[in-house]
């Protein structure tokens, strides 16, 4: 793994760029090199390659999981934070190792704060690392501030995994480390993404989708902030479930004209508020890639097509604004399989659905691990549709069938991190039922 430094920005935000590089899959990406040295104990190379999926060793993937880490350095009950593909196991394996972690007890009050660590581990086959092309500025940093952070003028860091697609953006990010513990800088450090734009790494010269460690210092400067910046608005997710979403149709259709006729890809994002019905107003263009080629025009145009639910969590968006990204794939200019964005989850099954879902065939006793893959089509609002089961193993245990009764409770982002439309992509939604207690996953892929 190679690190290579960015150049500070403006004295306040320093951004660095890992990647994984090499013709051959890296070498296991558990930490980012300056923290190697925690580790008291650690699996070999080997025993990584050994939990990889044969699609991962194939095509490439990512997994990246949190453990709690106990005072004498043991790692336990891992949960899967991101999976590339999802459904893989590949989280499951790379959760399988932690007892073969120790992180040094002198280091596990400064190294895991929280009581958590976070392992990753990718594969991917590239011989040209990322490179950025539009990093954030520092007026961009403090909209995202943390609110409580700023009143008690906190700087802080946190470090996102991401990975960046064909077109530069980034999606699917995690903060895989933060600090000072507890003042949300990792999720300051995720609102931010939609303005980063990278180049991809690439193998033999083509682009290939890439993972990436970002770490990104919040450096408080002295006289910013203050009590107009502490109470200034929120930030939105751009992933959500929006009520009205642009289509992959009126994507293609606000392509600029000159892009259009040379099939020339491109990238925007754009900084909104929300009136008082949900929709965008007084947007303006904060990046646009490559200039001049009328894509930041066209991602106004687009906005104007967005409405938000009334709030986000309990939190009304009425005093929030919204970072929108933009990617623009001459894909959706053919009559073939348009780009699809990867959906996000908005909601999920609640504990006491699922067992009302799964309650035939706990009666049953069906016991053992079942494994099911439900395939759906994404709807306008983020509901889903037309699912069916592609697999369940082992089959005959009605699992499958059982499961299609959550279809109603999953909902999911219309509109990604990356600036892709999900409504009509095909998601796969992966269960697992553990003999009488069905445990859904925390990820879908178109």
């Amino acid at each position: 793994m190679s690190l290579t430094p960015a150049r500070a920005v403006a004295a306040v935000a320093a951004l660095m760029l890992a990647s994984s590089a090499g013709a051959q899959p890296p070498a296991p990406a558990s930490a980012p090199p300056a923290q190697a040295a925690r580790w008291a104990k650690e699996p070999t190379p080997q025993q990584y390659a050994e939990i990889r999926p044969a699609e991962v060793r194939a095509h490439g993937g990512r997994a990246v999981v949190r453990c709690h880490v106990d005072a004498a350095g043991a790692l336990s009950a891992c949960a899967s934070l991101a999976e590339t593909p999802a459904g893989s196991g590949y989280a499951q394996g790379l959760a399988s190792l932690a007892p073969l972690f120790q992180m040094k007890p002198e280091l596990v009050a400064t190294e895991a704060p929280g009581g958590t660590v976070v392992l990753l581990d990718s594969a991917f086959r590239i011989d040209a690392p990322p490179t950025w092309l539009h990093k954030p500025t520092p007026a961009d940093l403090m909209a995202v501030w943390p609110r409580d952070a700023l009143t008690k003028r906190l700087s802080g860091k946190a470090v996102l995994n991401c990975m960046i697609n064909l077109q530069g953006a980034l999606f699917d990010c995690v903060a895989i480390s933060e600090s000072p513990a507890g003042e949300q800088f990792g999720a300051a450090a995720v609102a931010i993404t939609p303005q980063l734009l990278m180049k991809p790494g690439s193998l033999k010269g083509e682009p290939q989708v890439t993972p990436v460690n970002i770490p990104i210092n919040f450096v408080l400067q002295a006289g910013a902030g203050g009590p107009l910046a502490a109470n200034g608005p929120s930030t939105a997710p751009a992933a959500m479930a929006w009520i009205e979403a642009p289509s992959y149709t009126d994507l293609a259709a606000a392509y600029p004209r000159r892009a259009r006729e040379a099939r020339t890809p491109g990238h925007a994002t754009v900084n909104c508020a929300f009136s008082s019905q949900g929709y965008l107003i007084e947007c303006r263009t904060m990046t646009e890639e490559p200039k001049d080629q009328g894509f930041g025009n066209a991602a106004l145009a687009l906005a104007r097509r967005f409405r938000a639910p009334a709030d986000l969590q309990g939190k009304p968006l009425r005093d929030a604004t919204v970072q929108l990204p933009f990617t623009f794939d001459p894909a959706v200019l053919g009559a073939g399989q348009p780009a699809v964005g990867k959906p996000q989850w908005a909601a999920l099954p609640s504990a006491e659905e699922t067992a009302q879902a799964f309650a035939t065939v706990t009666k049953a006793g069906v016991g053992g691990t079942v494994r099911v893959m439900l395939a759906c089509t994404v709807q306008a609002g983020g509901a889903v549709s037309d699912c069916k089961v592609t697999r369940e193993d082992p089959a005959g245990q009605g699992v499958g069938q059982a499961a299609m009764a959550l279809i109603p409770h999953f909902r999911l982002t219309t509109w990604t991190t990356e600036g892709l439309p999900t409504v009509g992509a095909t998601v796969a939604i992966p269960l697992r039922y553990e003999g009488g207690a069905p445990e859904q996953a925390a990820a879908a892929k178109p």
